[in-house]
Parts: C-alpha cells; structure tokens; sequence
C-alpha cells in the first residue's frame, strides 16, 4: 500500500508543479512531503524493521543421548576453523535420526543441570499493528526470523564431543572387542 501512496504522492507533485493554478504550489508542497515520508518509512521499514515488533517462541524438549543411553553424549560437527558448532540432538530413544540445529541466525549455549532438557527460542518480526500490516504487507517481512537461541542444559556426567572424535571413540571400542576375542580365543 505504501507503494501506491508513494506512486501517487509522486504523480501529484509532478501534475501540480506542470499544471499552473491557484493552490497548486501548496498541494504540490504536501505532495512532495508525503513523497518524502513515504520514501523514509520504506527505508526505515527495510533496515530497522518499523511498524514491526519481536515476539519469541519458546518450546522445551528432554534431551538424550546422541550416541547410545549408556553413553551420555551430546555431538557436535565444527564448522570451518571450529569456532562454529552444529549441534546433533535426540528429543527421545526412538528417534533413528540426530537432529542438527538450524544454522540461520542462530546462537547455542550449554548450561548445567540436573535433567538434560533442550530449550528452542525463536523470535521474530511481526506487525505491530493493522496500519503497519496494510502499509507494508508488500515488503513479506512479517514473521521473519530474527534470532533462534538453542540452550543445552546437561548434566555434568554428560561429554561434549564432535563427531570425528566419536568415531575415533568408536574405532578403539572395537579394536579393544577384537583384542578381547583374541584374547579369549588363546
């Protein structure tokens, strides 16, 4: 909508700037004006989200393991020089499939506790209201993510490993089983 008003708050200005008459100079001086108001609130709607504001999702899962129930782990695959994480999660055992955090404005923090929970908070833009809905419904900024925090809360029995370091776990586990056959064997 805010597009139409600037189209024709510009169309105007031009009609009565050509056009001579009386009044003209004035409603082409209130044309211009809205020309200008309708530029900055797309500018300012663009950058710093007006007219909108943040509501969070919080949504709480329990945690188990991401390797087996008798090995309390949580896994993770370093990004790049390994500052970054992707977390690999289970909400339940019957879960084949490790879950990875979504990577898109994302922020993660592991936090001790007695029970392991997950916590998903997800904030994002939405219209603050009506008016701002009708001027700017054209730009599809309403629900738009703004952040998404993942809050590991685990308890201190629990290890934080990435995944190569758990096939190399994996990969002694069974050269000490095939030690173990031998053994047994002679």
């Amino acid at each position: 909508m805010i597009i139409i008003v600037l189209i024709l708050a510009a169309l105007l200005f031009i009609y009565f700037n050509v056009i001579p008459g009386k009044g003209h100079t004035f409603a082409a001086w209130i044309s211009l004006i809205v020309t200008s108001l309708c530029i900055l609130g797309i500018v300012a709607h663009d950058y710093n989200h007006w007219g909108m504001k943040t509501e969070t999702q919080t949504v709480n899962h329990s945690l188990v393991s991401s390797a087996t129930p008798n090995l309390p782990l949580l896994l993770y695959r370093p990004l790049g020089n390994g500052t970054e994480k992707i977390y690999l999660y289970k909400t339940n055992d019957s879960q084949k499939k490790l879950k990875a955090i979504k990577l898109d404005k994302v922020s993660t923090k592991i936090n001790h506790s007695k029970k392991p929970t997950l916590q998903i908070k997800t904030t994002r833009y939405v219209y603050s209201d009506n008016f701002s809905k009708i001027m700017f419904s054209v730009f599809g900024h309403n629900n738009e993510l703004k952040q998404r925090k993942y809050i590991f809360a685990i308890p201190s029995n629990w290890k934080v490993i990435s995944t190569k370091d758990m096939q190399k776990l994996q990969k002694q586990m069974r050269e000490r089983m095939q030690a173990r056959k031998v053994a047994v064997l002679h």
